[in-house]
């Protein structure tokens, strides 16, 4: 008797975490606009693969505003992590023994993952 008495209480147990499992699936299904939604606030991730020899220092321009990234040196990749700040955004780079280069604006979101890669230079 005391073994059926056991399956029920674990029965029980299942049956509350279930519903809880349930209850907080429903409650994150909220508007991904809404600044108070999770995930709203997620950083955005950047790769960027340096194929040119020079090492360039990179930035992001968030609607005209430069926010500098880091360091990528020649021929590696690198993953950096930015704040999400406007919807336009585009890449700068100046590169450490002379010359820049500044893309097309492209749009971005909270919680994107971008990958840039800056080609190698004719000449070099």
């Amino acid at each position: 008797m005391s073994s059926s008495r056991t399956l029920i209480g674990f029965g029980a147990v299942g049956c509350v975490l279930a519903l809880t499992a349930c209850a907080s699936l429903a409650q994150t299904s909220a508007d991904p606009f809404d600044e108070g939604a999770p995930g709203y606030d997620a950083p955005v991730m950047v790769t960027i693969e340096n194929n040119d020899f020079r090492d360039a220092t990179v930035y992001g321009m968030w609607s005209g505003v430069r926010d500098r990234l880091g360091m990528v040196t020649g021929k590696t990749t690198r993953t950096f992590s930015t704040e999400w700040r406007s919807e336009s955004f585009s890449f700068y780079v100046n590169f450490v023994g002379g010359g820049e280069y500044r893309s097309e604006s492209i749009e971005v979101w909270s919680g994107d993952h971008l990958n840039f890669v800056i080609m190698a230079s004719p000449g070099l």
